[in-house]
């Protein structure tokens, strides 16, 4: 019997604190010139957090992650990037401590997961403009090209009837309850998901599978022939701090060893998946640097300054919702308050 594909609805993400987020650029609209020198006052170093760069059409698929972007939304940003400060690849401002506090203001871009639609979206455009970024991976995921927890939960959510012939208290109450995924031990997690692997590879909207599966080691490759960084994000996309002692430092030093195996490369800089409010402590901090990485970033609001620790870098992230004037609030700094307090990091 012909397996059955599911169609793809179609609506808009949802966007948490939209709402409240449209007031402040109603209340609060200043001219890119004066949001330009807000920046630039700070004389700082600015890290943005991409996750996904999908084709413009497929911005309203309910599958969609409101954490990507659409590649005109992404080519905007970055022409703003351009003319706001100096854009520099992370990777080149750790080793001499000076360069991460500096007279003329910098920003870096960076991508957490990497999913295949930012290599054939996200890249051409920033090889275009010359920008060069940093591509953070989970090195299990590249080698199995399995898509991240999140993005498997995403489609089982949007897409029930995949998870029928599978089911199980443990998978319904994962798909039930938004983020409970997070919660759990990587092993736990990828144990009550291989039971819908086939289900999603199969049944999801093949634009979708295509969309969300790896980068392959060939493109990470790539990536790095044209100046890019290729750093990590452990090896199954594990939240350090839902994981034994073992476990975390087994999950970074492996993601070390096998981007210096199959790239040929000494990776620089890691990104802890999530990155937010108690999903890594210092203990995983010094993992990361004995592991042999210079740096880590998380998903903190902020700007990084000489007094910035080195594993706990801060980071802006940007979505779907970012609308133009959004974006430039976003860069300025102006909303770094309330993301930390809607992060639950204050």
């Amino acid at each position: 019997m012909a397996v059955q594909t599911l169609s793809t609805p179609t609506q808009s993400p949802n966007h948490p604190h939209d709402k409240s987020q449209k007031s402040v650029e109603r209340r609060f609209s200043p001219s890119r010139g004066i949001l330009r020198s807000v920046f630039r006052a700070r004389q700082s170093l600015r890290i943005l957090c991409y996750h996904g760069v999908i084709a413009d059409e497929l911005a309203g698929a309910s599958w969609v992650p409101g954490y990507f972007v659409t590649q005109s939304q992404f080519r905007e940003q970055m022409q703003i990037v351009r003319s706001f400060a100096q854009v520099v690849r992370l990777a080149d401002q750790f080793g001499i401590e000076s360069k991460r506090h500096v007279a003329t203001p910098q920003i870096a871009v960076t991508f957490d997961d990497v999913p295949a639609c930012t290599f054939a979206y996200a890249r051409p455009v920033l090889n275009e403009l010359g920008i060069p970024a940093s591509f953070y991976v989970s090195t299990g995921l590249v080698t199995s090209r399995r898509m991240p927890a999140a993005e498997i939960v995403q489609l089982l959510r949007t897409f029930p009837r995949m998870q029928k012939d599978a089911s199980s208290p443990a998978l319904d109450e994962i798909c039930k309850q938004p983020n409970s995924h997070k919660t759990l031990g990587i092993e736990t997690l990828q144990r009550i998901l291989s039971r819908v692997d086939g289900q999603v590879l199969t049944r999801a909207p093949q634009e979708a599978v295509h969309a969300l599966k790896p980068l392959s080691w060939l493109q990470l490759r790539t990536l790095i022939d044209e100046g890019h960084e290729v750093g990590g994000h452990t090896v199954d996309h594990a939240i350090l701090s839902r994981q034994t002692r073992a476990t975390r430092t087994s999950q970074v030093s492996k993601c070390f060893d096998d981007i210096r195996q199959r790239l040929n490369i000494e990776p620089v800089g890691f990104a802890y998946p999530n990155g937010g409010p108690g999903d890594f402590d210092d203990a995983d901090a010094s993992a990361i640097a004995q592991a042999g990485f210079k740096y880590a970033v998380s998903t903190e609001a902020g700007f990084c300054t000489k007094s910035s620790p080195s594993f706990a870098l801060p980071r802006v992230c940007v979505g779907m919702g970012h609308t133009r004037m959004r974006f430039m609030l976003e860069i300025s700094g102006l909303l770094d308050k309330r993301r930390r307090r809607q992060q639950g990091w204050i």
